[in-house]
């Protein structure tokens, strides 16, 4: 997040809980507006009771990406997207993550990826950003799908992060970043940073997008 320029009007988390991913932005990058979205509804609760914690004075949903897509095109700063994985690295924690290297389980999680990817692109305004994460070891759930966007969508260019460059992926071309458990930077994560190179003019929320999108505040 520190590559991204200031100032910023609005930040989507679009995989919000528990939280900390919302916190951090709310505190580094001051947006005039953030959105917190989580589609899993279980979740709903440590997310809002994190965020209410630390004093984070957001709006938060449950709504599918795909319906944020239709609602908020072209508006956001930023979107932060740390999409669920097979969540490998829980190994490295001690945690049970059955079937996490399962090709079943890779695809299924792969595929989910690309959905909630391509939805939240829809969503970055012109020369904003797109930062997409997880928590996984899997090549087909990070350089892949990495590649894959970039593919589907020409007007979007991945960024290099100066700061991460000690930990560049070399299983691909383009600048993503592994953090592996041996260099204490937690259990072990990926991420890339995204920019959309359209001149296109950035749009504004509508008015009532907060209703129309079952959006509350916190």
């Amino acid at each position: 997040m520190l590559t991204i320029p200031l100032p910023i009007k609005l930040i989507l988390d679009m995989c919000a809980a528990p939280g900390g991913k919302s916190i951090f932005a709310w505190k580094t990058l001051n947006p005039e507006l953030l959105l917190c979205n989580e589609a899993i509804g279980k979740h709903m609760g440590m997310l809002i009771s994190n965020l209410r914690r630390c004093q984070i004075l957001p709006s938060a949903a449950n709504v599918d990406s795909k319906i944020l897509a239709e609602k908020m095109p072209q508006t956001a700063n930023l979107v932060i997207v740390d999409a669920p994985c097979t969540g490998q690295s829980l190994l490295a924690k001690g945690d049970k993550a059955p079937g996490c290297f399962h090709h079943v389980t890779i695809n299924s999680n792969t595929n989910r990826q690309k959905i909630i990817l391509a939805n939240s692109a829809k969503i970055v305004a012109p020369q904003g950003y797109l930062a997409y994460m997880t928590c996984t070891y899997s090549t087909a759930e990070n350089e892949q799908v990495s590649e894959w966007l970039l593919s589907k969508l020409p007007e979007f260019q991945s960024v290099t992060v100066r700061h991460l460059e000690k930990y560049r992926s070399h299983l691909t071309e383009i600048p993503c970043y592994r953090m592996w458990p041996q260099d204490r930077l937690g259990a072990g994560a990926s991420t890339v940073l995204f920019q959309n190179t359209s001149d296109a003019e950035r749009n504004p929320l509508p008015a009532d997008f907060l209703d129309l999108a079952r959006f509350t505040n916190l």
